[in-house]
């Protein structure tokens, strides 16, 4: 059940106060999904409060709703120790700005979207400038490193979560915490129909589809399409009618995923992947409907395997960071599954290839056994059923940006 929240004090942005100055907010997201949930919960505010101004980092779903852009969130965008060394000058000189505005122009709510290991650094900045600090969607502080907790609870005024068990979880250990719900119940459109989807993408709807994820940001994609673009070859000389699709995050570098695809990228000495040959579609956006028109997916670990779940694409989900990230995660994580949607469902619903695991041969292994497997598929379908039933109902949005307007109100003074 979701939560009632608090009665709040909207009259404190009314348009009517005369000689008031319109509430300042800044918000930082970072890849293409935070990008998009921050853009939602921006337009829920300004539909209560329109005279609010938004400024931040962000991508073009922050941009499009009228944020302005201090920083590009493609450049920020990094996961891992040794990833984020090779981007220390452009972290640095964010948060540089970030330390201007709230110097400056003395927002009236700071709202940190996930990314966490910059997040965290925001809201120190925040504090010292005793701006109001809200953090929406939870940072898997549950999953790994769960002594960052203390510092979620010292640097942030609200906590807002999406998912059920993350509201627990933080109510344990005394965190103030609300839980709204995924913001994809009220986002994300009905599927198209499959037919005419991948017609109007060159593709033949009678064959059989697979769509790759390999995640938004460049290091992702470097560790995670090579190995997915093996696989396909692979799977390709098994069925040889399949086809494959690669929706492209607005927040992915386009140049390189085309590279990789025409064998110009890295993807391995003597593998040349033209389109032609895997009949491979890359497509701006549009993630749910490839992974609604696919039999099957592959899928780097993220919110993609929510949509994937929403979708009802059975999917294989997989993730690589570096050797030095990895041994140190081996260390801290402390959940029985990496994938949000297994998480979810409390099981191994969708199969996980992480790391050393992560091989051409296994990813062709896998999608092909749940192709060619009916009660596997089965299984992943019941599966699906309880995480939907566990991401709540629509109006995430909505609720996430009633809490931020009750605290900006009483935060804000007189």
């Amino acid at each position: 059940m979701l939560e009632k929240l608090s009665p709040f004090r909207l009259f404190a942005f009314s348009p009517f106060a005369p000689g008031r100055k319109p509430p300042q907010i800044l918000v930082v997201a970072g890849e293409a999904s935070g990008d998009d949930h921050a853009a939602r919960l921006v337009a829920a505010i300004r539909e209560r409060c329109p005279q609010a101004e938004f400024l931040g980092i962000g991508g073009e779903a922050m941009a499009a709703q009228g944020v302005r852009i201090l920083t590009p969130a493609a450049e920020l965008a990094v996961v891992g120790l040794m990833e984020v060394a090779g981007h220390l000058p452009a972290i640095w000189q964010a948060l540089r700005t970030i330390g201007r505005v709230l110097s400056t122009a003395r927002p009236d709510l700071v709202i940190l979207v996930d990314f966490p290991d910059f997040n965290f650094w925001v809201a120190r900045l925040a504090r010292y400038w005793r701006a109001p600090v809200l953090y929406y969607i939870s940072p898997q502080v549950w999953a790994w490193r769960t002594y960052r907790v203390r510092t979620l609870a010292r640097l942030t005024d609200r906590l807002v979560v999406i998912f059920p068990f993350e509201a627990d979880f933080y109510r344990q250990r005394g965190v103030t915490v609300d839980y709204v719900g995924h913001p994809f119940r009220e986002t994300l459109p009905p599927l198209a129909d499959r037919r005419a989807f991948l017609l109007g993408h060159n593709l033949d709807p009678e064959a059989l589809t697979i769509a790759l994820l390999p995640g938004s940001r460049a290091g992702e994609i470097e560790r995670h399409l090579p190995t997915m673009l093996k696989a396909a070859s692979l799977i390709r000389r098994s069925i040889p009618q399949t086809q494959f699709i690669l929706p492209l995050a607005s927040t992915a570098p386009a140049e390189l995923v085309q590279s990789m695809v025409s064998g110009e990228g890295g993807v391995g000495a003597g593998f040349k992947p033209a389109p032609t040959a895997l009949r491979l579609s890359i497509i701006p956006g549009q993630a749910y409907q490839a992974l609604g028109a696919a039999h099957a997916a592959v899928v780097a670990s993220g919110t993609a395997t929510v949509e994937a779940a929403l979708a009802g694409a059975p999917a294989v989900i997989v993730y690589r960071v570096s050797p030095l990230t990895f041994a140190l995660a081996r260390r801290l994580v402390r959940v029985a599954h990496v994938g949000m949607a297994n998480l979810l469902a409390e099981a191994r619903v969708f199969p996980e290839l992480i790391q050393d695991d992560f091989t051409p041969e296994r990813l062709a292994h896998e999608v092909l056994s749940l192709i060619q497997d009916p009660g596997r598929i089965k299984a992943v379908r019941r599966g699906l059923a309880t995480v939907i039933r566990r991401l709540g109902g629509p109006g995430a949005s909505a609720r996430a940006a009633r809490v931020a307007l009750e605290l900006m109100t009483s935060a804000r003074p007189g």
